[in-house]
């Protein structure tokens, strides 16, 4: 009928990045966090994980792009950009509107 409300979908909340900042700093050896990106970029996975190898090789954190088909994700990792700095990675995934797909340790 005419008299009842219209259900507006919710929006999902964006993320900060401050929040991404401190979900990557959070890390420890071997630990990753995962990402979806909008359909613009493919709806890849981006993976920002913790270099086991960072005091003796290597920069301290490393973004990858994965493909994801049904929900599974491919072998196959793409490396975007490596950084000491949370930062630097942090704002590469604000500029691109990601969502949270999973945390470490969950």
């Amino acid at each position: 009928m005419f008299w009842r409300k219209k259900t507006t979908p919710q929006k999902t909340k964006r993320l900060t990045q401050k929040e991404i900042m401190s979900h990557i700093e959070q890390l420890s050896s071997g630990e990753s966090v995962e990402y979806r990106l909008p359909a613009v970029y493919s709806g890849q996975v981006a993976v920002v994980e913790f270099n086991t190898e960072h005091p003796w090789r290597g920069r301290k954190y490393g973004l990858s792009l994965q493909a994801s088909v049904d929900s599974q994700l491919k072998e196959e990792k793409e490396p975007v950009l490596e950084s000491d700095e949370a930062k630097e990675i942090a704002a590469w995934l604000t500029k691109r509107k990601v969502k949270l797909l999973n945390l470490a340790g969950e």
